[in-house]
């Protein structure tokens, strides 16, 4: 797949009457974050792939991590609130609900129906997905950046049509309501040391696992490394620090970072703004 920083398609240009935008992006920082709006008369599923995503809708914020999914409802005003869209990596698909508009991806209008009513009983719920559903998002960019033939447009049709019934497949499946006993030792831990550098090693030897199976199973656990999920964690205490008289320099060395420098680049990387101005700004409200 192209390693680019965001693409979206309108899917009528490829003949999905009820398609509206299927997109993709890849962040390696914070963008600013998505103004208030909605899809007029099509649902939206979001598959956040890697690193941290909110929604908000009406008083309600939805906080997604890597390997979830969230469908947002048509004709719903929605964005991600006071928060940036943040680094990771993230697909969405929009689809038209009226069936008078054509047939979706040639399916049977019962078929179609069937789906996208189960979606939308789903709707505003997080739930998990799957390493399958993340290789049919990759194809569907491929597909729709490369269409040079009949069979391009055949493969388009059915990679959606699957997405749809992998979605639908995975939003039956019983869903972890509650973080793990392991993950709440280590954040409890964490919250505690937030004043010094926190090793993986030292996280690992916490919850009596080697270093390697460690950091797959915390990565699968929370949709991100360690060291971005403490990185996190201070940057969150380091917005309520900054808030006090003390200078950024005390609040970088008091979160345990080596230097005010690289305190300055991860605030920025997680919040798409320095330290200096999220100060001011706090201050001006």
């Amino acid at each position: 797949m192209a390693l680019q920083d965001r693409r979206v398609f309108n899917l009528r240009d490829f003949g999905i009457k009820r398609g509206l935008s299927f997109g993709h992006y890849r962040y390696k920082a914070v963008k600013p974050g998505l103004e208030s709006h909605l899809h007029q008369g099509a649902l939206e599923i979001c598959f956040c792939m890697k690193g941290q995503q909110y929604y908000k809708i009406g008083e309600q914020l939805y906080e997604l991590n890597g390997n979830d999914i969230f469908v947002v409802p048509p004709d719903t005003m929605h964005s991600t609130g006071e928060f940036p869209e943040d680094k990771g990596e993230l697909f969405w698909l929009q689809i038209l609900l009226d069936s008078s508009v054509g047939k979706l991806c040639n399916m049977p209008k019962k078929q179609s129906d069937f789906l996208l009513n189960t979606l939308l009983d789903k709707s505003q719920c997080i739930f998990k997905g799957s390493f399958q559903l993340k290789l049919n998002l990759e194809k569907l960019v491929d597909y729709l950046e490369n269409v040079d033939s009949m069979l391009s447009k055949i493969m388009i049709d059915q990679l959606i049509t699957q997405l749809l019934l992998e979605t639908v497949i995975l939003s039956k499946k019983t869903q972890k309501s509650l973080p793990s006993i392991k993950l709440n030792t280590l954040d409890k831990y964490i919250q505690k040391n937030l004043f010094r550098i926190i090793y993986v090693d030292e996280m690992a030897n916490i919850v009596g696992m080697s270093t390697g199976y460690f950091k797959a199973w915390f990565k699968k656990e929370s949709g991100m490394p360690p060291k971005e999920y403490v990185n996190r964690l201070k940057i969150e205490q380091a917005k309520i620090d900054l808030r006090t008289t003390k200078t950024v320099t005390e609040v970088a060395f008091g979160l345990g970072f080596a230097s005010s420098q690289y305190f300055a680049t991860t605030f920025k990387k997680f919040t798409g703004t320095t330290p200096k101005s999220y100060r001011r700004l706090q201050r001006e409200l």
